[in-house]
């Protein structure tokens, strides 16, 4: 009885409360039972925990949720993608256009749209992805021989540039920003590859140190100065305040951020090699006004001092933004992944059957209502509490939380049902894919309730496919967890953890109608074509070698 009573104050505290996150719109019945309290709130998250005890939900993967689709910008407009499209953009017409112009690839285009269909593995914009819980995002950055840099993942997988870049991601991400300036949000960085392969990452330039720190002091001081200048004039103390408020402006930057800068405007510049690659990121990072930094900037800090550089009032915008990574060649992750190749859970497998004869037979997460199913989101379970339990090691074929905190600044659980080729294999044999796997699986669900039943130690960033099914639940449990956020005040203090309800959670495990419908088409174009080429090859095989290998020339020059 008393905990029911807990819960009723809870939800009256929630209506009344101006402070903290309101997720808008708040209007389907689906989102708002995703919260533990009324009208979508969360509180704040506590500024005084480092930030890397602080819990995100990480979208995995979140590029993905551009394919086949279009970024929204704060008009409702698709400036969002455009922008950053036309102005980073090169006469590439499509990522099919760029690689496989020729007629003669038209194979590897289909493969390669197909793979991509597969790998989905978000919905929507960042925007969207924010509005859907997520508070983490993690890119899988591409530079093109033009300069665009846009997306990937792995090997197979492209992001058309034409769906969107970075600085059209970027600008999303701000949208959502300026609507919730509240909230914390970091891009993580991974993988970075070049279209030129090694040779466009390994060559270093010569450039100055002044990385985002001095570029965040300079501008500012910049504001700084001008508002001190509005106000001297009102005062008519210009000169007199203008000098003093500079000092110390001066001042307070010199021993926070600036150590090796010189006092005034004569700030000594110091230069060294940094990869090429990096600074093409940092460019982008710089046009579009939004912090970027190296992993060993933000190592120890506090969330407080995290949202301190991520504010992006200091250029004139609003809420808290920043990226990351290890500004090595390949942009790497500032954290402990925790994917171990042996150790991997697939959503699809073959497994040997001797009872049967012999026979291979099939695997699959899906099959809810068969023991595969459950044996495999059981080795899941095992797998990220593994992440997150196992004794510290930095060994990184190693499950668990990283010993060095300072080099590991976070911890992944990946959360999610990962690939190797072999599932990919049995996955497009089945007609499935990933964003159909983690719903008709129940993942998501699960791994809330993992959460809300606290059984991790301690959750850094938990990654999750296709944060639009119970990804606001994920978010709702981990603020809510005891110590991850905020109080109101002395006097009035909010429940947490398992003394709040459960989040309600979506349970449709069917894909909706639309993706049916992709499906059906895609598939069924690949089944014409192989039957086409089945063909093809039986009648060449009637006709003889020499009239065979003519035709087969001929077909390959024509396709």
């Amino acid at each position: 009885m008393s905990r029911w009573l807990v819960l009723l104050v809870a939800a009256a505290l929630g209506t009344n409360k101006t402070d903290g996150y309101h997720r808008a719109p708040c209007k389907k019945i689906g989102v708002r039972r995703q919260f533990q309290f009324t009208d979508c709130y969360a509180p704040n998250i506590n500024k005084d925990l480092k930030l890397n005890e602080a819990s995100f939900v990480l979208a995995h993967d979140a590029a993905t949720g551009y394919l086949n689709t279009i970024a929204s910008d704060s008009d409702g407009s698709s400036r969002g993608s455009s922008s950053a499209y036309n102005d980073e953009y090169d006469n590439v017409d499509n990522m099919a256009g760029y690689r496989d112009s020729s007629s003669g690839n038209r194979w590897s285009t289909i493969t390669t749209r197909l793979l991509s269909l597969y790998g989905k593995t978000q919905v929507g914009s960042v925007y969207d992805q924010l509005n859907d819980g997520a508070r983490a995002l993690d890119l899988r950055p591409k530079i093109w021989n033009n300069g665009t840099v846009g997306f990937h993942h792995g090997s197979l997988i492209d992001v058309p540039l034409k769906s969107i870049t970075l600085g059209g991601l970027l600008e999303d991400a701000k949208k959502w920003c300026k609507d919730n300036p509240k909230e914390l949000v970091i891009i993580f960085h991974s993988e970075l590859v070049h279209e030129a392969g090694y040779n466009g990452l390994s060559t270093q330039i010569y450039e100055s140190t002044d990385d985002d720190y001095s570029n965040s002091y300079q501008n500012r001081r910049r504001r700084l100065e001008d508002e001190n200048v509005q106000d001297n004039e009102k005062k008519e103390e210009e000169e007199g305040e203008r000098d003093e408020a500079k000092q110390n402006v001066d001042d307070y930057y010199n021993d926070d951020y600036m150590d090796d800068a010189a006092e005034g405007d004569d700030a000594q510049v110091s230069y060294s090699y940094t990869y090429s690659g990096i600074a093409k990121i940092r460019s982008v990072y710089e046009e579009h006004e939004v912090p970027y930094f190296s992993c060993d900037k933000i190592a120890g800090l506090t969330v407080a001092e995290a949202m301190e550089l991520a504010d992006l009032s200091q250029y004139d915008g609003k809420g808290y933004l920043l990226a990351v990574d290890r500004h090595d060649m390949y942009a790497s992750f500032c954290g402990k992944a925790n994917w171990v190749q042996d150790s991997l859970v697939t959503c699809h497998s073959q497994i040997y059957n001797a009872g049967a004869q012999g026979q291979l037979q099939y695997s699959h997460c899906t099959d809810r209502k068969e023991n595969s199913g459950q044996s495999k989101l059981a080795a899941l379970q095992e797998y990220v509490k593994a992440s997150a339990n196992n004794e510290p090691t930095d060994d990184y074929n190693t499950l668990g939380p990283p010993e060095d905190e300072d080099y590991y600044p976070f911890t992944q659980i990946q959360g999610f049902w990962q690939v190797d080729a072999r599932s990919v294999q049995i996955g497009l044999m089945t007609a499935s894919n990933l964003l159909d796997d983690n719903r008709r699986s129940g993942v998501n669900e699960e791994l809330v309730n993992m959460v809300y039943n606290e059984q991790f130690k301690s959750i850094s960033l938990i990654a999750m496919d296709n944060v639009a099914v119970n990804g606001n639940a994920m978010f709702s449990v981990l603020r809510n967890a005891c110590g991850q956020s905020s109080n109101f005040n002395d006097d009035e203090v909010l429940p947490c953890g398992s003394n709040l309800v459960r989040p309600n959670m979506q349970t449709n495990h069917k894909l909706p109608v639309f993706w049916n419908i992709v499906l059906f088409i895609v598939y069924g174009a690949l089944i014409v074509m192989v039957s086409v080429m089945l063909l093809q090859a039986f009648r060449l095989r009637n006709q003889g070698p020499q009239v065979g290998c003519s035709a087969i020339l001929f077909h390959m020059s024509h396709f």
